[in-house]
């Protein structure tokens, strides 16, 4: 009897460190996400986070095809 509920015991804490686990990965993922600061592209104006964006000049560009066309529209 005693075997039963040692192991009825191990099985409940693996089980409350996985859901503690899975839990804490996903609220720290969802903090990081959140706080990143959003960048209009100076070309189509679409919104993007700062980390996926482009600086060149003082703007920010959405991608490598928009600050080509920008810099050619500029000369």
């Amino acid at each position: 009897m005693t075997k039963y509920l040692f192991l009825a015991g191990l099985v409940l804490v693996v089980w409350w460190a996985w859901r503690k686990a899975r839990t804490d990965r996903g609220t720290a993922a969802q903090r990081a996400r959140d706080a990143e600061r959003m960048v209009e592209c100076a070309y189509c104006g679409v919104n993007q986070p700062v980390s996926e964006s482009i600086l060149a000049n003082h703007r920010y560009y959405c991608c490598a095809a928009h600050l080509r066309q920008a810099q050619s529209e500029d000369t």
